[in-house]
């Protein structure tokens, strides 16, 4: 259980046929008054696979934006922050 915009947790999980280094991802929650855990909303996820489940999850929820094709750093996301 995570308390966060997106939370991970570290677990086992199988990856053709092997175990690797994978998480649990969790999104919401909250702390003080009305605290919640967050909802887990991805289960047993590869550590190689997490960059485009992240990925995915930022641009659905938060409208992050795919960087342009020609960024020096191919795969991130750009996401305006409100207050």
């Amino acid at each position: 259980p995570q308390v966060a915009d997106i939370g991970l947790m570290g677990t086992k999980v199988r990856k053709d046929g092997k175990t690797v280094e994978g998480v649990d991802i969790f999104m919401g929650g909250k702390v003080g008054k009305d605290a919640r855990l967050g909802d887990k909303v991805q289960q047993g996820v590869a550590c190689d696979d997490l960059q485009a489940v992240l990925t995915n999850l930022l641009i659905e929820h938060f409208q992050a934006q795919p960087r342009s094709a020609g960024d020096p750093n191919p795969g991130r996301v750009e996401v305006m922050l409100g207050e």
